[in-house]
């Protein structure tokens, strides 16, 4: 504790000095003023001497003496509300950093802050807007970074905007127009927002650039057997990403489904029994269900149908083919 008596009486003198600043009548005011502020960066001072040597607890009642004294200042209220988030008192550490936010509108560290509180409260929509403040900062300071705009890209495409995400992966291909694996995420991105002509050619571009892209290469073999074309050629295009992956369980759905668009059901049912071996996934479930379904056996058509609803509820097109299949059953066992 030596070291930080010797601190409180530097800061005393430090006191001292801004108080023997004004001494004539006339500026009473100012030496007020003068006054406050040095109480309040003292306070300030101290908070920063228990904060490196962790005792949070004093550096909070410092921090908290500081805004008495100067309440805007905003590295006060950044200190005190990172100090709170240690102390696991959340509300009052967001209530601080949006403090921050009112005085320097510029600083980045309280959002960054602001971001990890929300994503521990489960807030992930908030702690999204944060990052998005961040990353947008970065790419205007750093417009030729496309790891800004990757990290944009991600953010937006979780949240399921497509669009931007989009706009984020185009202004990296304007930098590095070979890139594959950007060609690629802007191929699926392209699918979702139901552009399916130029996700296929962007898809195309990503495998003539890297031939050995088997993310590209699943995917565009996908895209063949969701369209019902280019069978033969999405089989291919498939088989050559199971060589680079060969227990992927995503690729061998992928490869069951064509041989379902091809009619044929036992090879498909085959192959997707065995993806589901690798991965447990609502879409592997419902392309079981529906290869059973053309087999005939509708009990297990509804029991994997069923299991895809399990892992994934509310999908409308899976409800409505088990209510369709189940009717037809009451209908045939109706006297």
């Amino acid at each position: 504790m030596r070291n930080v008596s010797m601190i409180k009486t530097f800061v005393c003198l430090c006191l001292l000095a801004a108080a023997v600043c004004c001494t004539r009548p006339a500026d009473a005011f100012a030496y007020q003023d003068q006054v406050s502020a040095a109480k309040g960066l003292a306070h300030y001072a101290m908070g920063q001497v228990y904060d490196l040597l962790g005792m949070t607890n004093r550096a909070t009642m410092e921090y908290e003496e500081a805004i008495q004294y100067d309440e805007n200042s905003y590295l006060t209220h950044l200190r005190l509300g990172a100090a709170y988030a240690r102390l696991n008192m959340l509300p009052e550490a967001i209530e601080e950093l949006l403090l921050v936010h009112q005085f320097n509108p510029e600083d980045l560290q309280s959002h960054y802050l602001l971001a990890l509180i929300y994503s521990t409260q489960k807030e992930y929509d908030k702690a999204a807007k944060e990052y998005e403040l961040i990353l947008k900062t970065f790419s205007e300071a750093e417009p030729q970074n496309i790891q800004i705009y990757s990290y944009l890209g991600q953010l937006y495409y979780s949240q399921k905007k497509y669009d931007q995400a989009i706009e984020q992966y185009e202004k990296i291909l304007t930098i590095e127009p070979k890139n594959a694996d950007v060609l690629y995420l802007l191929g699926s991105l392209y699918w979702e927002v139901h552009k399916q002509d130029q996700a296929i050619e962007l898809l195309k571009r990503s495998i003539e650039i890297d031939p050995e892209h088997d993310n590209g290469l699943n995917t565009l073999g996908y895209l063949y057997a969701e369209k019902s074309v280019n069978l033969d050629e999405a089989k291919t295009l498939i088989e050559r990403a199971l060589v680079i992956s060969p227990n992927n369980g995503g690729y061998l759905d992928s490869l069951g489904w064509v041989y379902y668009k091809k009619g044929m059901y036992e090879e498909a049912l085959k192959t997707l029994i065995e993806a589901d071996k690798y991965l447990k996934d609502p879409v592997i479930y419902d392309h079981i269900g529906d290869v059973y379904r053309k087999l005939n056996n509708i009990d297990e058509a509804i029991k994997y149908w069923e299991l895809s609803l399990e892992l994934l509820p509310k999908q409308d097109e899976v409800i409505s083919k088990i209510n369709e299949v189940k009717n037809i059953q009451v209908r045939r066992n109706t006297p």
